[in-house]
C-alpha cells in the first residue's frame, strides 16, 4: 500500500476511533477526541515508517531490469531456445531449462545477481523485489 493510501486509512480509522471514544465514554470532550486522533495518527504513522524502513533494510537490493541485462541473462542460460518457461515468486525468478549443460555459470555470476542455483531442470535466481518485471521481460524476449 502506498503512503497516501496509508495516511487516508489511518485518518479514517482515527476518526472512527475518536467517534467511538466520544460516544462511549461519559464526560469526553471534543478536544479529547481530537487529541485521540492526533495521538493515534502520530503513533500509527511512526509505526508504519519504522516497518517500511526495516522492510527496505531486509531487502536492500533490487536488480535494475533493462534490455541489456535480460539479453545477457538469456545468453547465460543458453539462449532463448533453452528456456521452456519462466515464473516468479516473491524475489525469485524460476526458469524451467531444457538443457542444464548449456548454462554458463561464469556469465551468470558476472551479471551480479544475488544468487542462482539449479534444482533439477529449474533454475532459481534471486532477483529482488522486481522479479515479476524481470520474468515478463524474459517472456517477451523469448517470444
Amino acid at each position: 500500500m502506498n503512503m497516501r493510501k496509508k495516511i487516508i486509512f489511518h485518518i479514517i480509522a482515527g476518526v472512527i476511533g475518536a467517534t467511538i471514544y466520544y460516544l462511549f465514554f461519559e464526560g469526553t470532550t471534543i478536544l479529547q477526541a481530537f487529541l485521540f486522533v492526533l495521538v493515534y495518527l502520530g503513533f500509527s504513522l511512526l509505526f508504519d515508517f519504522i516497518v517500511e524502513k526495516r522492510r527496505a533494510k531486509s531487502n536492500p537490493t533490487t536488480v535494475a531490469v533493462d534490455r541489456e541485462l535480460v539479453e545477457a541473462f538469456i545468453d547465460a542460460v543458453g539462449g532463448a531456445q533453452n528456456i521452456a518457461s519462466t515464473d516468479h515468486e516473491s524475489a525469485r525468478l524460476k526458469i524451467v531449462i531444457n538443457d542444464a549443460d548449456l548454462i554458463d555459470q561464469e556469465k551468470l555470476k558476472a551479471l551480479a545477481l544475488e544468487g542462482a542455483y539449479l534444482a533439477g531442470d529449474q533454475l532459481q535466481v534471486t532477483i529482488g523485489a522486481n522479479s515479476d518485471e524481470f520474468s515478463r521481460q524474459i517472456e517477451a524476449a523469448i517470444k
